[in-house]
């Protein structure tokens, strides 16, 4: 149960040089080369090992909506697998309410003095998640790093991914948002930083609505999202050179819903930025949570965006839009979670999905299979339920 520390810190328990017989303490990565970790940039100096002591307390769970039946069902299995010690994965469409899923088996750990830390991949979504977390668990210390921030003295942490190579073997449950999502699916160095921050006896829960790897540990899948609607199938139009003279794309911009409109890259951004003179935000934007902020209570109606708000935000009466659909950037899972940004909140369980596209590609028909598969098998489910009763 280590926290460790590159600059010396007080109480540190003992030291150790950090590349030792060809192994790197940082990462565990053995690609040395010039007295240098390849794989994590840490030259040769002392790693500081000290203990991250949490004082036990009764937490408790506040929640202001029950859970639906589908949910509740979900959370039982989970809650059963950490009691067992065993991981599991929740593959569960965009606005199943996977988070809200794992709240008891959460709880659960808190008050049996074990360490929880939350990780997602990209940073963003880490500091609107813990504010969520804070009005759930009001007797909780919750605190997130992600490179900016670094308190973790607290009871529930949520860290980036990235961040956890700063512990060895300190926790008892990861829960790990979004498996597939860049930059942790498909990135060895990432995996094995999250392993090595896990207790030998610890769980890791996986959750995604995507799956690009095969999980070879227990499955719980949810087809459905917690208000009980179908997820919403996307309109496909064929676009000019020109997206600013389209007259599809103009007529929906003037619709009176919110719209996020996403594009491959910030180059394309800044040049419709300008040109439709939309709010534009991106990994190099500096006042993010203002402009989220600012499009969900309608002061702005519209904004452009990379990939970087293509998870982890709800916003209540917004549509989505893409453009060049086609771009090696929009994988079929990407177009699957921007899909997953609509419907998500109860009064407003439906809305529009618009792709627009340049040339047409496999991708889309796989989106299609998707969503028809996961709302045909929840109504399969519906009718063979009622059958039991």
């Amino acid at each position: 149960m280590m926290r460790l520390s590159k600059y010396k810190v007080d109480n540190y328990l003992y030291k150790k040089t950090n590349l030792i017989n060809k192994e790197c303490l940082m990462c565990k990565g053995e690609n040395i080369y010039n007295n240098q970790c390849v794989d994590c940039g840490t030259k040769v100096i002392d790693i500081y090992y000290s203990e991250r002591i949490i004082k036990p307390h009764k937490h408790s769970l506040n929640m202001e909506f029950n859970l639906s039946k589908s949910q509740e069902k979900a959370s039982h299995y989970f809650l059963s697998h950490l009691v067992k010690k065993e991981n599991a994965f929740l593959n569960a469409v965009c606005g199943s309410g996977k988070t809200e899923i794992m709240y008891e088996s959460i709880l659960y750990a808190l008050n049996n003095n074990l360490k929880v830390v939350i990780a997602i991949p990209r940073r963003e979504i880490v500091k609107e998640l813990s504010v969520r977390l804070k009005n759930v668990f009001k007797d909780t210390i919750i605190k997130y790093i992600d490179g900016s921030n670094h308190d973790d003295n607290c009871d529930l942490l949520l860290s980036t991914v990235n961040q956890l190579i700063n512990y060895e073997n300190e926790f008892d449950l990861i829960i790990l948002d979004e498996a597939d999502a860049y930059p942790y699916s498909d990135n060895p160095f990432l995996k094995r930083i999250l392993k090595k921050s896990l207790k030998k006896d610890g769980v890791i829960f996986y959750m995604s609505a995507t799956i690009k790897e095969r999980f070879n540990i227990d499955t719980y899948t949810m087809n459905r999202r917690y208000h009980g609607h179908d997820l919403v199938l996307p309109k496909y139009y064929l676009m000019d050179n020109d997206i600013t003279k389209n007259s599809d794309f103009l007529n929906i911009l003037n619709s009176d819903r919110k719209h996020i409109i996403y594009v491959p890259s910030i180059s394309l951004l800044n040049k419709l930025g300008s040109g439709l003179s939309i709010n534009t935000i991106s990994s190099e934007s500096k006042r993010k949570d203002k402009l989220i902020d600012s499009l969900k209570n309608g002061s702005i109606k519209n904004i452009l965006s990379t990939t970087i708000l293509e998870r982890g935000i709800t916003i209540k009466n917004v549509d989505v839009i893409v453009l060049y659909a086609d771009h090696k950037v929009f994988t079929y899972q990407t177009l699957i979670q921007i899909a997953g940004r609509v419907g998500r909140k109860i009064g407003d369980e439906t809305g529009n999905v618009y792709i627009f596209y340049r040339h047409n590609s496999i991708k889309f028909f796989l989106v299609n299979r998707y969503i028809k598969r996961m709302n045909n098998e929840m109504l399969w489910l519906r009718k063979n339920n009622k059958e039991r009763d």
